[in-house]
């Protein structure tokens, strides 16, 4: 039997949009404040708090519900304010809060506030595992993932009995929502922090081997329409429908909510005879922004869910920023006494890189589950257990560290990998989603966090803590302040100081839309040709594919911040990790003896440039220390 108990929910950035939408039929409208929320680049849209207090009593008058969004990554100096606000919105009665970071339901705790919590698409919740989680810790909602397919949407469904949210129509992403740092490393403007410079709507070249397509808007995601398959989200569990635009104009969502609100009450009226409106979705179609598509939702997303040709695609004020590289005047000398060094910590993606390294003072080596494309890198299960095996022999520490995307449909083997690691002599599980750290947990084994928990702040790592999290990966965007928080709050925690850099992980096959590849599955043309982007800089940005066909875009240069030794050192920061996997032999020892000689001065009250140009020497390309040099200052 069809759910008919169904919410309509608009957004809205200004006064006159939240009372058009909600005369034209949404049930429930969320906003954001002037504060704390993902919609910061426009400081004439939001509602400042006094507004938000008429919003809510204007929507309860009409028997219909506000959230707010309180959905940044927050930093260490924002959470005493932080939590004035949640206390606010509370004492105004909204309906919910709209929550990425851990620390607001931290807060939300110790506040003892009663103002249910959703967690945010941004918390890129895409498994069974990782609702129950958050079911734990007191939410009562959760904004599914957007890059979940039909059957992981109902397989979500059938394990819980939280309320479950999915966006139908508007604006989408290439990235999976919380793991794209592409603004932030490269412009120093967080996509997590509501200032999102939209390097994905940019124009690039995309080359494959020798194969050079022209330029066009290869991360231009095309617009979510979910009209259609209204009936089918409902049958698989969602009961919340959502319209993105929080910066659209009163007219445009008018229309939107009206079209959504009639098929809605069609659905809940007579589901048994229920069909879409042709005449609705040719409207739809005629007053798009973009082409539509149905993203992931009934399989992989292909070439004709990018509007490559950017026809119609919306103007964005802003465009290419090169990336500084380091040079040899960036040395600045340091006259310190004797310290206490922080380990190294490497992550290695084959076995002669292992063995090169054995006898190396490593504090404890990460061996990844991803398989990566091109250079095999990374390990299959029986990979994985030879290279465990040498460990144990060598008297080497280790972690297993799992990928940092898991949907429901990855899970199963997530758990399997889980299930086979009980026996060997491992350090601890690295976990980059919640999903896994719930069933890590469950399995009573030592828990480490990888980057991609997103740790920023004391709160959201001591909640961690509090659930089992022993030690973690800080996430990249902290800032040298945020790090010296977590370190005084007697947390265990490692930095990414030298490696390639991440901008994004997307669904979408580059690589087989470079190679013309029309076919499902593809013919793995990751395994044999060098993929990129080359922007309109000329900056090239390589594409890596994982053993699930993702790609895995990364910024032109390596980072590196070997010249933030010093004050990570006497900050105490407990491992300083190197990005190894993707490292020809030679590279990687190169670099662990160059940090290592570094730590191995300070620890001997000296800092000498020389090992810092033999460095520079390595990368002829550059090197650079991007988003830490943009937010601290030696």
């Amino acid at each position: 039997m069809i759910n008919t108990n169904l919410e309509l929910l608009a957004p809205a950035g200004k006064w006159d949009v939240l009372k058009t939408v909600a005369q034209a039929g949404a049930d429930a409208v969320y906003a954001g404040g002037k504060r704390f929320n993902m919609r910061m680049l426009r400081p004439d849209f939001n509602f400042s708090d006094w507004e938000l207090r008429q919003a809510t009593d204007y929507l309860h008058e009409q028997g219909k519900r506000l959230y707010v969004t309180v959905n940044n990554l927050y930093y260490e100096d924002e959470l005493a304010e932080l939590k004035d606000y949640l206390f606010y919105l509370q004492e105004i009665k909204v309906d919910g809060l709209i929550i990425q970071d851990l620390a607001t339901a931290a807060i939300h705790q110790e506040l003892g506030l009663t103002v249910p919590m959703h967690a945010s698409v941004q918390m890129n919740i895409s498994t069974a595992s990782a609702v129950d989680f958050l079911e734990s810790l007191g939410f009562s909602r959760v904004i599914l993932s957007k890059n979940l397919t039909l059957n992981e949407i109902e397989a979500i469904h059938q394990s819980t009995s939280l309320g479950l949210e999915f966006f139908v129509h508007g604006d989408m992403c290439i990235s999976h929502t919380g793991q794209c740092l592409f603004s932030s490393l490269i412009a120093g403007e967080s996509g997590n922090r509501g200032r999102c410079r939209k390097p994905c709507r940019w124009k690039y070249q995309l080359e494959l081997g020798s194969k050079s397509l022209p330029t066009g808007y290869y991360l231009a995601h095309s617009d979510l329409c979910l009209y259609p398959y209204l009936q089918e989200l409902i049958q698989a569990g969602v009961e919340s429908f959502k319209i993105e635009g929080r910066m659209r104009d009163a007219e445009y969502l008018a229309f939107l909510v009206g079209t959504y609100r009639r098929a809605l009450d069609r659905l809940i009226e007579d589901p048994d005879h229920y069909q879409s409106d042709t005449q609705d979705m040719q409207a739809l179609q005629e007053n798009r922004i973009r082409d539509f598509t149905s993203a992931k939702l009934f399989g992989p997303i292909e070439l004709n869910s990018i509007g490559v040709d950017g026809s119609r695609e919306p103007k964005f004020p802003t465009a290419p920023v090169r990336v500084v590289t380091l040079g040899s005047q960036d040395f600045v000398p340091q006259t310190m006494a004797p310290q206490t060094v922080p380990e190294l910590v490497v992550k290695v993606g084959d076995m002669e890189g292992l063995q090169q390294l054995a006898h190396q003072p490593v504090g404890y080596f990460i061996l990844g589950l991803e398989k990566i494309q091109p250079g095999d890198r990374g390990w299959t299960w029986p990979e994985l257990v030879t290279a465990m095996e040498y460990c144990q022999e060598q008297g080497m520490n280790f972690v297993v560290e799992t990928p940092r995307i898991v949907t429901q449909n990855d899970m199963h083997k997530i758990q399997s990998y889980l299930d086979r690691l009980d026996g060997y002599a491992w350090q601890a599980i690295m976990v980059n989603d919640l999903g896994t750290f719930k069933e890590a947990g469950e399995r009573g084994y030592t828990i480490y966090g990888g980057p991609g928990l997103n740790i920023s702040n004391t709160r959201a790592g001591q909640l961690m803590g509090d659930q089992g999290l022993i030690r973690f990966t800080v996430s990249l965007e902290a800032s040298f302040g945020d790090i010296l928080a977590l370190l005084d709050s007697d947390m265990v925690v490692d930095l990414i100081v030298h490696g390639p850099q991440c901008a994004l992980i997307t669904d979408f096959c580059l690589i087989k839309a470079a190679a013309g590849e029309k076919t499902r599955p593809c013919s793995v043309h990751c395994r044999k040709d060098a993929a990129f982007l080359r922007d309109e800089l000329g900056q090239y940005y390589e594409i890596r594919g994982d053993d699930r066909c993702r790609n895995h875009v990364f910024l032109p240069q390596p980072l590196s911040l070997y010249n933030f030794l010093p004050i990570l050192t006497k900050a105490q920061i407990n491992g300083l990790r190197i990005e190894g996997q993707y490292m020809s032999v030679h590279e990687l020892d190169a670099v662990v003896n160059l940090y290592q000689e570094g730590l191995n001065q300070l620890a001997h009250g000296q800092w000498h440039k020389e090992p810092y140009e033999r460095l520079l020497s390595l990368y002829p390309t550059g090197i650079t220390s991007g988003w830490f040099a943009g937010r601290n200052s030696l």
